[in-house]
């Protein structure tokens, strides 16, 4: 899958799929924690800190959520990536 093609409809469609309205995207190589892409509110410098959450956050499936900088993140692991959707923080879960 071409995470970092010029078409971001993919990143619109996960939104809706889930029903949410994110606020920002970060995607994240797997292996190394380095930052491919952001949208919206995520920032490069996200990357470290959330590629060293995910190993305890995702779970079996690949699939987790953290809060961080005021943000409820919706991570995934897919293929050799982490993505992360960042939604508006709630105060319940």
């Amino acid at each position: 899958m071409d995470y970092t093609s010029s078409s971001y409809s993919w990143f619109d469609k996960i939104s809706s799929a889930l029903n949410l309205r994110a606020s920002g995207f970060i995607l994240i190589d797997s292996k190394t924690g380095l930052c491919l892409d952001v949208r919206g509110i995520a920032r490069k410098e996200d990357a470290a800190r959330l590629f060293t959450v995910s190993k305890e956050a995702l779970d079996e499936s690949g699939n987790g959520v953290v809060e961080f900088r005021k943000s409820r993140i919706l991570l995934r692991r897919e293929h050799n990536c982490v993505i992360g959707l960042y939604t508006e923080a709630s105060s319940s879960s």
